[in-house]
């Protein structure tokens, strides 16, 4: 007996609906990896080592640069965890720089790159492995001196301070959010 087109289309149907469901059930399967991490409650962010002289003090606040980094990172850490020992994370400055990076028709600077080479390493202490490390990690900020170039520009001042929040942004999309 011949079956009916009707027949063909509804099995149709009904096969392309529990491929759809199936799919859709599998992908939900999908786990954020921010569970690898849920027996970490605590950080413990020890002080910054710097070991280029050039990028020592701050001069709007008199405060060393050691100090400003680790308090912008307990605070932005504090997001996701509170201060303890279930991790461990050091940060060493190992170079600062400030060079030219674009010129005008005058060949004076008009644009600048500050850059931190900077090495971390990041402990899980409640299983006792390194969770990431880093030797040659390099945060780079480019600023302008100069209006009209589509930016507002700088002070080398802002653009350190810049250059540390991007730094604190950066480690903690990589080390807290990535998890």
């Amino acid at each position: 007996m011949k079956r009916p087109f009707l027949f063909y289309t509804l099995r149709f149907i009904l096969t392309l609906n529990f491929a759809i469901f199936t799919g859709l059930i599998l992908s939900c399967g999908y786990v954020s990896t921010s569970s690898y991490l849920a027996h970490i409650k605590t950080i413990n962010i020890a002080p910054v080592v710097i070991e280029d002289p050039d990028f020592f003090y701050d001069q709007t606040s008199g405060k060393p640069y050691d100090e400003i980094i680790r308090d912008a990172l307990i605070n932005r850490f504090k997001q996701k965890w509170s201060d303890g020992n279930d991790s461990q994370f050091d940060l060493k400055i190992r170079d600062y720089r400030l060079e030219p990076y674009r010129y005008d028709a005058n060949n004076q600077p008009e644009q600048f790159r500050m850059s931190l080479e900077i090495e971390y390493e990041f402990k899980d202490r409640v299983q006792n492995k390194i969770i990431d490390r880093k030797d040659n990690h390099i945060q780079i900020h480019d600023f302008y001196v100069v209006s009209g170039r589509g930016e507002q520009p700088e002070t080398r001042e802002e653009a350190k301070a810049r250059l540390i929040q991007e730094l604190t942004d950066d480690l903690y999309s990589t080390l807290a959010e990535q998890w």
